[in-house]
């Protein structure tokens, strides 16, 4: 699914036009990615949650070859999903 599906979906399923819809969604997605930046976790109970993670530097071998390249520390996102979310899909 796009987001302009996702866009759609929402706002049949919740009334508001689709412009207003975008603006809410688009809001909620800097809300998450401010949080995440700040090192905050954000969790929606039933659904899940998102956790900025550190991965330390670390090396690795080009597959096929011998050589190596040192991958630096950097930040990831995890997403733990929720009970609910899990029941649902199975």
């Amino acid at each position: 699914m796009k987001k302009t599906d996702f866009i759609a979906e929402v706002a049949q399923k919740s009334g508001l036009s689709k412009k207003d819809t975008e603006a809410v969604i688009d809001a909620a997605l800097d809300t998450i990615t401010e949080a995440l930046k700040a090192r905050e976790n954000v969790s929606f109970l039933g659904f899940g949650s998102f956790q900025a993670v550190k991965k330390n530097a670390r090396e690795i071998t080009i597959p096929g070859t011998t050589r190596k390249v040192k991958v630096p520390a950097k930040y990831s996102v995890r997403f733990k999903p929720g009970k609910l979310l899990k029941e649902a899909v199975e």
